[in-house]
C-alpha cells in the first residue's frame, strides 16, 4: 500500500492494484483481513488516488484514467464485501462455507437488511459500469477486464440469491422498503446496456437476473396503497394492513413476516 501511495507511474500503481485484487479474490486471511479495515472508517478513495496523474506520455495519462477508476472500484468491492460479511469474489473456503448455507442465511434477514444487501451489490455494478474505455491491445487493462468479469459473474449469482428471496416475502414488505427496492430495480436495470457492451457473458444466470429484475418491478408496480379508510398495503388478493406512517418508518418488522418460506 505504501508502494501505490508513493508512486507517480501508472503501470507500477495499476500492477499494486492488481495484486490487491487478487489479494481479495484468493489471499490468505491475514492479508485480506488487513485490506478489509481500509475503507471502514467512511469517506472516500482511502487508496488516495483520485488525484492521480501520470503525465508522461499521451498513454499513460490516458492509463491514469484506469489507475484513479481501479482503485475506486476496489474500494466499492470492500465496501460491498464489508456489508455482505464476507469477500464478494472471494475462492478462499472461509468464503465458501458461508456461501454454502446461503438461501438459509438470508431467508433469516430482515428487510431492511436484505434491501441494504441488494443495494450494495447495485452499488458495485453500477460502479463497474462507470469504468474507462478499454484499451486495445494493453495487457494491464486486459487482466483487470478478466478479473472485473468474474467479479461480475460473482454478483450476478449474488444478487440472484437475494431477488429470489424478494420474490418469495414480496407481499411483506413495507411501503419504504417497497420504494427502496423498486429504485434499486431501475438502477441495476439502467446498467444493462453498458454491461452487455463490457462483458459478452452468456450465462443463464445472466440472463435469469435480468427476467427476475423485470419480473420484480411488474409484481411492485401492482402493490396499491389505499387512501381511504386505514392506509393499507395490497399485493393481489392478499392484503397486509399497517398504519402508513409505521410502514414509512419501518421501525418493526416482526420475524415471523419476514419471509414468505416459513
Amino acid at each position: 500500500m505504501d508502494r501505490l501511495r508513493r508512486t507517480g507511474n501508472c503501470v507500477v500503481a495499476l500492477k499494486c492494484l492488481l495484486v490487491v485484487h487478487h489479494i481479495i479474490r484468493r489471499g490468505p486471511f491475514i492479508l485480506q483481513d488487513q485490506l478489509s479495515i481500509f475503507p471502514a472508517g467512511g469517506g472516500h478513495n482511502h487508496l488516495k488516488l483520485s488525484d492521480f496523474r501520470d503525465g508522461a506520455t499521451a498513454a499513460t495519462w490516458v492509463l491514469s484514467s484506469w489507475v484513479r477508476w481501479y482503485a475506486r472500484y476496489l474500494e466499492t468491492l470492500l465496501s460491498t464485501s464489508r456489508v455482505l460479511g464476507y469477500f464478494l469474489c472471494s475462492s478462499t473456503s472461509c468464503a465458501a462455507a458461508i456461501k454454502e448455507n446461503q438461501e438459509r442465511r438470508i431467508s433469516s434477514f430482515l428487510n431492511v437488511d436484505l434491501v441494504k444487501d441488494f443495494d450494495s451489490l447495485v452499488v458495485l455494478v453500477e460502479e463497474i459500469c462507470r469504468g474507462p474505455q478499454l484499451i486495445d491491445g494493453d495487457s494491464l487493462v486486459n487482466e483487470i477486464v478478466g478479473l472485473l468479469s468474474g467479479d461480475y459473474l460473482s454478483s450476478v449469482n449474488e444478487i440472484l440469491v437475494r431477488l429470489s428471496e424478494f420474490n418469495a416475502r414480496l407481499s411483506y414488505l413495507s411501503f419504504g422498503d417497497s420504494v427502496e427496492l423498486v429504485c434499486a430495480l431501475k438502477r441495476i436495470q439502467d446498467c444493462r446496456e453498458r454491461l452487455t457492451v463490457l462483458y459478452v457473458v452468456n450465462k443463464p444466470s445472466v440472463e435469469m437476473m435480468w427476467g427476475l429484475v423485470e419480473e420484480l418491478k411488474g409484481k411492485i408496480g401492482m402493490l396499491k396503497v389505499y387512501k381511504s379508510g386505514p392506509k393499507l398495503l395490497s399485493w393481489g388478493k392478499a392484503s397486509e394492513s399497517t398504519r402508513f406512517g409505521e410502514r414509512v418508518l419501518g421501525t418493526f418488522d416482526p420475524v415471523k413476516c419476514q419471509s414468505g418460506r416459513f
